[in-house]
């Protein structure tokens, strides 16, 4: 989420993540719920088309991604390499699910945007993986046109959208995402290099 909202989502959870805490809710378990439910939610709809109903079920889940972070920072035990790991693994494979799921029902329909869901899919991945890589060499790499949460909004709004039966949303959706992922790829590794020049 762009850096100029967060704080004031912040302040609009932070009386649930109290009420999380003071039920023992770890950061960790929400993290595993939000990560499972969405990529088995993404799986079960969207390769039936069930397009519009699978967008509700994920988006219910990625929520949980909004108090993980939250909880492990409000909690006496902090933030933990284990729940930093286990939370970047779990948005990977929910990201993952969310591409293959309607990639199934295009390639069982033969649709011309088969192509455009691979390169739309191999674009995002890179961008959260020159992260990784750049943090593994003590790099920051944040920022970029479309981080993590501008790419899903686009995706599921583009899928939700096609399940409405809108014309061309889901090709519009796609190319603005394949367009945005190959940018905010260029922007990384421009931060990567200028941060070893």
């Amino acid at each position: 989420m762009q850096r100029s909202l967060r704080d004031p989502v912040a302040k609009i959870i932070a009386p649930l993540v109290k009420i999380l805490i003071k039920l023992r809710i770890s950061a960790n378990l929400i993290s595993t719920i939000g990560g499972v439910g969405s990529v088995c939610s993404a799986l079960y709809f969207f390769p039936k088309g069930d397009f519009l109903v699978g967008v509700i079920w994920v988006a219910a889940f990625v929520l949980f991604d909004l108090f993980d972070g939250a909880v492990a920072r409000a909690s006496n035990k902090g933030i933990s390499k284990w729940g930093a790991v286990l939370d970047s693994t779990l948005d990977r494979l929910s990201d993952a699910a969310i591409f293959v799921g309607a990639l199934l029902f295009f390639i069982k329909n033969d649709d011309r945007l088969v192509p455009l869901f691979l390169i739309t899919a191999v674009a995002s991945f890179m961008v959260s993986y020159i992260k990784a890589r750049a943090e593994s060499l003590d790099i920051v790499c944040n920022g970029g046109i479309a981080e993590r949460s501008e790419r899903l909004i686009i995706a599921l709004i583009a899928y939700g959208l096609h399940g409405l039966k809108v014309d061309y949303a889901m090709a519009i959706g796609l190319w603005i995402l394949a367009l945005l992922s190959v940018f905010t790829m260029a922007q990384r590794m421009l931060i990567v290099y200028k941060a070893v020049k």
